[in-house]
């Protein structure tokens, strides 16, 4: 698998410096990486180290000005998690190897939280914001006491450091 991604971002990079990589889902199940997006529901933009992103410019951003991919840390909004995400992927780094083999949906109303786990079922959750982070008042994802914070954000996609280790990556949807 890292073969073909690594070849998909050879090929990809050498036709332009700011192509996006897709990982689409044929209607026969077979994986393609593609440079153009996807068809609906089919797939997404993935993250391979050295390809720009479709929502990342190729200027550099004016000193002191605004970037998409900036931190967000403090300072960043935490109303931009209301709606529902799909936590696609886990990291020890914010931009290291991802853990992928356990999505869970999070659904974000007001200060209410609906984590659902493809393993272990849902956990219903308020959520108290202080400013640029919040916590989770049950415990099983960090407690009253211990903040969660956005880390970065680029177009629909959020990187939490959360209180209970790692990076938890978030694409805007339902996950699928």
């Amino acid at each position: 698998m890292r073969l073909v991604l690594l070849f998909a971002a050879a090929a990809l990079s050498a036709a332009s410096a700011d192509a996006a990589v897709y990982k689409c889902t044929g209607a026969n199940g077979a994986i393609e990486f593609k440079d153009k997006p996807c068809p609906p529901g089919s797939g997404g933009e993935i993250t391979v180290k050295g390809v720009a992103r479709s929502d990342e410019s190729s200027a550099a951003p004016a000193a002191g000005g605004s970037d998409d991919a900036q931190r967000a840390g403090k300072g960043g909004d935490i109303a931009v998690l209301t709606g529902v995400w799909c936590e696609y992927a886990v990291s020890m780094d914010p931009d290291g190897e991802k853990d992928e083999s356990s999505p869970a949906q999070w659904t974000i109303t007001g200060d209410s939280l609906e984590y659902r786990m493809k393993i272990g079922g849902t956990l219903k959750s308020k959520i108290i914001r202080r400013g640029a982070s919040f916590a989770i008042e049950n415990g099983m994802l960090g407690g009253p006491d211990r903040d969660w914070e956005i880390q970065s954000r680029r177009g629909d996609t959020i990187v939490l450091n959360g209180p209970i280790g790692g990076y938890f990556h978030l694409r805007r949807g339902a996950c699928r």
